[in-house]
C-alpha cells in the first residue's frame, strides 16, 4: 500500500512540475508617484511559474534597473527592495509570452 502512495504521489508532483514549469510573462509597470510620474513605463520580460510570482519578479528587475536613479531604491536589498518597488510601481498589466513596445510615428 505504501509503495502505491508514493507511486501516485510522484506522478502527481511530475504532473505539477510539467504544467507549472517556468514560462514567460511581460509585465507593464508604470510610477505610482508624483515624484517620477514624469518617468517612462517599465515594460520587463521575466521568466516565472505564475503571474503573481512574474510581477514580483518584474519589481524587483525594475528596481535593480533603477537603483542609480531613485534614492528611495539606494543601498536597499532583498525583501526590502521589493517592498519599496511595490511603493513607488504601479502594476499594469501583466501577460503571457514576451511582447516588446513599438514605438512609431505612425499609431
Amino acid at each position: 500500500m505504501r509503495a502505491l502512495i508514493e507511486a501516485i504521489r510522484t506522478v502527481r508532483a511530475r504532473r505539477r512540475a510539467a504544467s507549472g514549469g517556468m514560462r514567460s510573462y511581460t509585465v507593464v509597470l508604470d510610477w505610482a508617484t508624483e515624484e517620477y510620474a514624469h518617468y517612462a513605463a517599465e515594460v520587463v520580460q521575466v521568466r516565472a511559474a505564475s503571474p503573481l510570482q512574474a510581477e514580483i519578479a518584474a519589481l524587483l528587475q525594475a528596481a535593480e534597473a533603477n537603483v542609480h536613479h531613485v534614492d528611495q531604491f539606494e543601498s536597499v536589498t532583498g525583501r526590502e527592495l521589493i517592498i519599496v518597488a511595490g511603493q513607488l510601481f504601479k502594476h499594469v498589466a501583466t501577460f503571457p509570452g514576451t511582447h516588446y513596445a513599438i514605438q512609431s510615428d505612425k499609431f
